[in-house]
């Protein structure tokens, strides 16, 4: 039974050790970097999202078009009003709208109307028209309900063009954790590589001594089993390196490989961190944090948002008024009565002539709730947005102080870790010395070499994590890639140089 259990243990290791050395395929940061951009969801998505403000700007630049409103008219009997016994009429008008809520119109019409007072009388008349429709108080000027959707519309096409460079941004600061993360797991899992290694020459070692009569027997029980229990920590590291893994797939949005249990090199080496250039930029960080905050994508984004809920306010507050239109006109129209219709005898005719036409409509509403509360609530909206832009800049400065402060204790602690892993391994090698003379147990070799590896595994994760923090920094004040050109030019080394 034991002897199987071995046997199951050694075909685990083999496969694992085999699962990671097979790599086939080769890839680079830059490689994935590029591939990810074309294939990320979550940049899709973005880029629809700015398509389709842009078209809801044509839209709303639309609303400023010119547009010409024809109709025609055919009546034949009496109409309910009892004033004529059938009417036609043709009427083409042109509309100029402007951004200052006043429509400007200009027209014809020709019209034959058979009227009642009398067997065969009609009057046959053409003419044109000139005039504005201008909202006095409700509706006027660059705050009319029209313009401020242009402005709004405007201002949205902006901020998603933010959050589409954002969106880029955070694309790169994943990909590149995801990136730092899978060599930290990769490392980690060449370090329980050799500490199987190291474990299993150390269980041969005392299966000699224990079969030479130099230790007991029973020590061949304690030595397999640190042995087992090595094999089961280079299992659980192996699945860490797969979860890592997948997640890079899907941020780049790509599952080529079909064989789950592939896994691919990476070409990119990670180095030491650079304690005198890190510092330097630390120090030099803390000192215009606002305004490195302030010139990101994301900081402009919710900006604008303010600006957004300011438009829409002021166009809420212009709709609290109210309704007040003026309709200015100005008429010339020929005709004459009887007879058939003659076109260029109406256009000549100087009778009626000129007319001017002014109306007034005025609509007061009591209490006027609606658009009181519309108002209050855009008002309220504003001072949201206002205090999100205010949260965001005060959170994010903190966020940054803190990670400045901890990239520093982390850069000294690698450093720290990086001695004591010099110690740990001569303590192992002095330990295993006095083994074999007797002086030491094995228990005292078991601690040692354990202390040993857990210093260079703590050793693996300060460096990375002394990277990602950096990385995480540079995200936040926005000194990552956030656009194609930028993405295509960066360089993995000199980044981490």
């Amino acid at each position: 039974m034991k002897l199987n259990f071995n046997i199951s243990i050694l075909l685990i290791s083999l496969a694992l050790t085999s699962q990671v050395k097979a790599q086939n395929n080769a890839f680079s940061f830059q490689k994935i970097l590029n591939e990810g951009f074309e294939n990320n969801y979550n940049i899709k998505l973005k880029k629809l999202n700015l398509t389709k403000a842009n078209h809801t700007l044509l839209k709303a630049n639309g609303f400023l078009n010119p547009f010409i409103d024809t109709k025609i008219v055919y009546g034949e009997g009496i109409d309910p009003s009892i004033t004529n016994d059938g009417t036609m009429y043709i009427q083409s008008n042109l509309v100029v709208p402007t951004k200052f809520g006043v429509n400007f119109y200009t027209g014809v019409r020709s019209e034959r109307t058979t009227e009642i007072a009398a067997e065969n009388f009609s009057f046959n008349s053409s003419g044109a028209f000139v005039g504005a429709t201008i909202p006095l108080l409700k509706g006027l000027g660059k705050t009319n309900p029209r313009n401020s959707f242009i402005e709004v519309s405007k201002i949205n096409q902006k901020a998603l063009d933010q959050q589409f460079s954002n969106q880029i941004l955070t694309y790169f600061s994943k990909l590149l954790m995801n990136y730092l993360s899978l060599k930290e797991v990769i490392e980690e899992y060449d370090i329980e590589k050799n500490i199987v290694g190291e474990s299993k020459k150390y269980k041969n070692d005392i299966y000699i001594l224990a079969e030479n009569d130099q230790i007991p027997l029973v020590e061949k029980n304690r030595a397999n089993s640190f042995y087992n229990d090595k094999l089961q920590q280079l299992t659980i590291s192996n699945i860490h390196v797969l979860e890592v893994y997948y997640d890079t797939k899907i941020i780049l949005g790509i599952n080529e490989n079909k064989k789950p249990d592939s896994i691919s090199k990476l070409m990119d080496k990670v180095p030491d961190p650079n304690k005198e250039k890190l510092i330097e930029y630390i120090t030099a960080r803390k000192l215009t944090l606002d305004s490195l905050i302030k010139n990101t994508p994301q900081y402009k984004s919710i900006s604008l948002r303010v600006n957004q809920n300011k438009v829409l306010l002021n166009s809420a507050k212009n709709q609290k008024k109210n309704l007040l239109d003026l309709d200015v006109r100005v008429s010339r129209y020929g005709g004459y009565q009887n007879g058939a219709y003659n076109f260029n005898n109406t256009l000549n005719s100087s009778y009626p002539g000129y007319s001017f036409l002014v109306s007034l409509k005025h609509n007061f509403s009591i209490k006027n709730q609606t658009q009181k509360g519309a108002y209050l609530e855009q008002l309220v909206e504003y001072d949201l947005s206002k205090t999100f832009l205010e949260q965001y800049l005060f959170e994010s400065t903190t966020n940054v102080e803190l990670n400045l402060a901890l990239l520093k204790q982390k850069i000294d602690l690698f450093y720290q870790t990086k001695l004591l892993v010099g110690l740990m391994k001569q303590n192992y090698q002095d330990e295993v010395e006095k083994f074999k003379l007797g002086s030491s147990t094995q228990t005292d070799v078991i601690i040692s070499l354990n202390n040993y590896f857990r210093a260079l595994k703590s050793l693996n994760s300060l460096k990375y994590g002394v990277w990602k923090t950096y990385v995480g920094i540079k995200y936040k004040l926005g000194e990552l890639p956030n656009n194609k050109k930028e993405l295509n030019e960066f360089l993995f080394s000199v980044f981490l140089s």
